[in-house]
């Protein structure tokens, strides 16, 4: 074969094959294309792989959590529940304390009127005193009917100053029985 037809050939291949290396070339740039194409999809499904792991353990942690607050609430409402029973008890012991405050106040007021009427009765006594000394003072002569009505006089302030110094110590007694009662109340009421 002479160079020519060498050439010629070549040329005429080189025609015929231009076709074949253009589609040649575009197929390599697709399969480049698809290579990268393919390359994004796997670095898509391993960062999809990543948020799905991350959404597991989201998810773990969410329930985690969900858990713990169902614990909580059963927590507040055993709080609540006691909180409830304190409330009770201190209303119980509310109304106790309010019926001992109004027995006191009672107690007060009988001690009130009878230390009114020791008050009257010294008053009294104190008149009488005053008017014994005048009659002393005025009947020197009646020493001896004197002497006796004053003993007398006096004999009776003694039992009436009994009566009432005794009656005055019930007095007292119940009210320190009431304070003692009170105190004990406050002791066991919760601070």
């Amino acid at each position: 074969m002479s160079q020519e037809l060498k050439e010629l050939l070549r040329s005429v291949l080189q025609e015929e094959l231009k076709p074949v290396h253009d589609r040649l070339e575009r197929l390599e740039g697709a399969v480049g294309h698809i290579r990268q194409d393919v390359s994004q999809l796997q670095q898509d499904v391993s960062q999809l792989q990543k948020e799905v792991t991350q959404l597991q353990e989201g998810q773990r942690t969410l329930e985690t959590t969900v858990s713990q607050i169902q614990k909580d609430i059963i927590q507040l409402q055993e709080g609540q529940n006691a909180l409830q029973r304190d409330v009770a008890q201190l209303q119980e012991g509310q109304r106790t304390l309010e019926t001992t405050v109004s027995q006191i106040q009672k107690d007060i007021t009988q001690l009130q009127q009878g230390q009114q009427i020791v008050e009257h009765e010294m008053a009294g006594m104190k008149q009488m005193q005053e008017r014994i000394l005048e009659e002393l003072r005025v009947s020197k002569h009646n020493q001896a009917l004197i002497l006796n009505d004053v003993t007398s006089i006096r004999k009776s302030v003694d039992v009436t100053v009994s009566y009432l110094q005794r009656r005055s110590d019930v007095m007292f007694d119940k009210l320190i029985d009431h304070e003692k009662e009170i105190l004990n109340l406050k002791s066991k009421m919760p601070n």
